[in-house]
């Protein structure tokens, strides 16, 4: 049977040492003059700009990551903190403003499925992999980002993901839309400050 093809960004399942993630997370601003929503799974990177929102420093300030080779990632968005103007959204939206709670965590590891934009096979196991942007539901607060599969995954450190393996779940198989365990490679809290390079490379 073909795997669904239901884009939701990534999902942090456990640690490197084989412990189950344990919830931790990092609170961070979102100005309020961003104008890109932010969505459930979606990666996130640090400006290392002082928030003008919120000057306290009690958390840093992000921004969408960028997908492709050579773009880092700091962290996946895994909640959004209630927005007291709407509490009825599941996601931040553009040019609002607020707090997202992100894995920061270099040492996790994620599901995200891919994009068929290649059929990738078990050879891609242990190569380095890219992320294709998606814009996420306003009705589910997911994130649309997935594997980027046409972009041959191969061994380079600048590329964004390490692939570890299939997601190990029914209904989950090798072929178009594969839902894989990843780890971010391309990472802002492994290696050194260039882009190019600094990830855990592939086999």
């Amino acid at each position: 049977m073909a795997n669904l093809d239901a884009a939701f960004g990534l999902i942090p399942i456990r640690h490197m040492n084989g412990n189950p993630w344990n919830g931790v997370t990092t609170r961070c601003l979102v100005e309020d003059n961003y104008g890109t929503a932010l969505f459930i799974g979606d990666p996130v990177i640090v400006t290392g700009v002082v928030g003008s929102d919120d000057t306290t420093g009690v958390g840093p300030v992000v921004n969408i990551a960028s997908a492709g080779d050579t773009n880092r990632i700091s962290g996946v968005v895994t909640s959004i903190q209630p927005i007291p103007t709407n509490l009825a959204v599941n996601y931040m939206p553009a040019s609002t403003g607020g707090y997202v709670n992100v894995c920061m965590d270099p040492d996790v590891v994620f599901i995200v499925q891919d994009d068929a934009g290649a059929t990738l096979t078990s050879a891609v196991i242990s190569d380095n992999a890219v992320l294709a942007s998606g814009t996420g539901s306003t009705v589910t607060g997911r994130s649309a980002w997935e594997l980027a599969a046409a972009t041959a995954p191969a061994s380079d450190a600048s590329y964004q993901l390490l692939i570890l393996s299939v997601h190990d779940v029914p209904d989950n198989a090798v072929g178009a839309n594969c839902i894989w365990e990843v780890l971010i490679s391309n990472h802002t809290m492994r290696g050194g400050g260039a882009a190019a390079d600094e990830g855990v490379l592939g086999i």
